[in-house]
């Protein structure tokens, strides 16, 4: 029978103190649980065949030895503070649905004071509780140092990053401790991230996961049970691959392009250097990461090809979507200040909306086409992508009788490459000194002039005509200037990419400011 394990509420276990590094620390230790704690387990009569991103399988031999399984899972988990639920059937895809089973952890003891740490586990002492301080360290090793020894360490640098293997993703952004005082790592990490008070925060996950299982499930009814034991074995072994190998190169591109400019110190080395990402969670087919604003889409590209690039070493675990399979990214833009767990929570939804997209172009047999969405936010978060998108960039043209939409995000990678970025490269050509490019004060107007109904749309156009090219992209249907035009109508909506360009221009031109 089948022993599955599933770590409940992970997002909340990770998140719950809001201080970045306990966040680090709360991601390692279920990542720790996950490749150190539960393969080291001894027990007769199991075997394991996989554990990652918080869930994991044993197959046992009888309702005895799945039940001792049980309990030293359970030991281990409540050993730092994890909630632990369990699901037990004869079928797989049972065991792993109704995991319903749910021992949480309970500290020791419920007197005394909120732990002045976290707010949470109750303590006598006034001092922070051991659940909470085995997110720092575990037997004086930095728990928050636990993906450059397992990510960095691995990587095959060129001899031109060679300096930075020994470095460290930041895991501090402020400059000021909480006593006030300075914090070198904190102001480190800030440099790092172009001491401009902002990041990326980018959720990442796989498509067509469950298919994969279900494909190969029916294809394997009434074949002995071995079989269905290799293909999941094989579908973890494969998943991580590419999960963690196109992270460490997501990461190297990152690096690549930010080693030399402004915001890499250069007269720092070994552990002293710190790097402007930062990897959250990387486990199954999950990676989430907070990244330099700059690089961030730099990142998400790297990850989308190399993931189906591994996925193809491995076919046959890919049985539903032709041997090979994809993965779609959310991304906000956002102050530090700005929550992790608000930021996470609508990262992904971003993420959702460009895996519905994804869905959309589903064929069968072939992989969902990796897809991607984001946002940007200067303040704090109140609502959703589409509530937002909603109100900010939709409505309905009287002059046209049309729902005219500002937006056409979200995007396939293929038609961001194609269209996004040739018009992100045009605009922003300005600012590098190319006099074919669009000013800054120009960009600003266009939005609220993209606004009004057909015909104050129609004389912003024209007014902007005989100074530069953007008005050739803003030009509607029926009044294309030079042949062409950016509009697309389907059915009764008509929408334009050059308004999401124009908003990743101005981003850009936020990081060349630097405020602390």
């Amino acid at each position: 029978m089948y022993l599955c394990y599933d770590i409940r509420g992970i997002q909340s276990f990770i998140f719950r103190i809001p201080k970045l590094k306990y966040i680090i620390g709360g991601s390692a230790l279920i990542d720790q649980f996950d490749r150190v704690t539960i393969p080291s387990l001894k027990c007769a009569g199991c075997e394991l065949l996989y554990a990652g991103g918080g869930k994991g399988t044993f197959t046992c031999d009888g309702d005895a030895v799945s039940d001792s399984l049980k309990k030293m899972i359970m030991e281990e988990a409540h050993k730092i503070g994890l909630d632990i639920r369990f699901g037990l059937d004869e079928d797989y895809l049972e065991a792993s649905r109704n995991a319903t089973e749910v021992y949480p952890f309970i500290p020791e003891s419920l007197e005394g004071q909120p732990c002045p740490t976290s707010g949470l586990y109750p303590v006598t002492n006034g001092d922070t509780h051991w659940v909470v301080k085995k997110r720092l360290y575990k037997r004086g090793e930095k728990t928050f140092r636990w993906y450059e020894n397992d990510l960095l360490k691995s990587m095959q640098w060129p001899a031109n990053l060679e300096r930075y293997k020994d470095g460290q993703f930041f895991h501090n952004v402020s400059a000021l401790a909480e006593n006030g005082a300075n914090d070198e790592d904190g102001r480190k990490g800030a440099k790092a991230l172009g001491n401009r008070n902002r990041w990326a925060v980018i959720c990442m996950d796989g498509n067509d996961m469950g298919s994969q299982l279900r494909k190969k499930s029916e294809s394997l009814k009434g074949e002995a049970p071995e079989k269905m034991t290799a293909l999941l074995r094989t579908m973890s072994q494969a998943i991580d691959c590419c999960s963690r190998e196109a992270t460490k190169a997501g990461i190297l591109a990152v690096i690549d392009a930010w080693s030399g400019t402004k915001d890499d110190d250069g007269s720092l080395v070994g552990e002293d250097v710190v790097l402007p990402i930062r990897p959250i969670i990387v486990g199954g087919d999950d990676i989430s990461v907070i990244c330099h604003v700059s690089y961030a889409m730099l990142f998400v590209k790297t990850v989308i090809a190399k993931f189906n690039e591994f996925s193809k070493k491995t076919p046959e675990a890919w049985p539903a979507t032709g041997g090979e399979i994809t993965i779609s990214a959310g991304v906000l833009f956002c102050p530090v200040s700005l929550p992790l767990h608000t930021a996470i929570d609508f990262a992904e939804s971003l993420l959702a909306s460009a895996k519905s997209r994804g869905r959309k172009t589903t064929v069968d047999g072939k992989p969902a086409e990796p897809c991607l969405d984001w946002e940007f936010v200067t303040d704090s978060v109140i609502d959703s992508p589409a509530a937002r998108r909603q109100r900010e960039l939709m409505f309905h043209d009287k002059d046209l009788n049309m729902t005219i939409k500002l937006t056409q995000r979200p995007y396939t990678l293929k038609d961001y490459e194609t269209v996004v970025e040739p018009l992100v490269s045009r605009y922003a050509a300005k600012s590098e000194g190319d006099a074919a490019g669009i000013a800054r004060s120009q960009l600003h107007k266009v939005l609220p002039a993209m606004r009004k109904g057909f015909y104050d749309r129609l004389a912003f156009v024209a007014s902007i005509a005989k100074r530069h090219n953007l008005a050739q992209d803003l030009a509607e249907s029926g009044y294309e200037l030079g042949g062409r035009s950016c509009w697309k109508d389907e059915g009764d909506t008509r929408s334009t990419p050059v308004i999401d360009a124009i908003q990743l221009c101005e981003e850009n031109v936020r990081m060349k400011k630097e405020t602390a």
